[in-house]
């Protein structure tokens, strides 16, 4: 059909038309990826935690730089068991419910000490040290 409007222009016209559709159509795809966010957790009751994380310590953030943050809050954290990783537990109070919420979470750095991923899963609630 497009071929057949087109007939009467000359061949190049007809191709700038089609290779500009699909530089549209490639840029629209590559922008809505780019909307996309990483969900680590399916956990809505973790979501704020995931997303406090996403904010103040997101990818390319130094090792220096994340264990700092974890000191400030008082999270307490330790090395992990592989190098370039270390675990954390978060605790936040899910406002809706009034409950407390912890995470485990594991930091993983690149042979640089830059904050690559980091995932985290739900653990046991314990007492706030005094």
């Amino acid at each position: 059909m497009f071929a057949e409007q087109c007939r009467h222009l000359s061949p190049l016209f007809g191709l700038r038309i089609l290779l500009s559709r699909l530089a549209i159509a490639a840029a629209l795809a590559i922008t809505l990826a780019g909307c996309q966010k990483n969900e680590k957790t399916n956990d809505p009751q973790l979501k704020p935690i995931q997303q406090m994380l996403d904010e103040q310590v997101p990818p390319g953030t130094t090792q220096a730089a994340v264990n700092a943050f974890l000191a400030a809050r008082d999270y307490p954290s330790e090395p992990g068991a592989k190098k370039g990783t270390i675990v954390a537990k978060i605790r936040h109070i899910d406002t809706e419910r009034l409950q407390p919420v912890t995470a485990r979470v594991i930091f993983y750095f690149d042979d640089n000490d830059k904050l690559k991923d980091y995932e985290l899963q739900r653990t046991m609630n314990e007492p706030i040290p005094q």
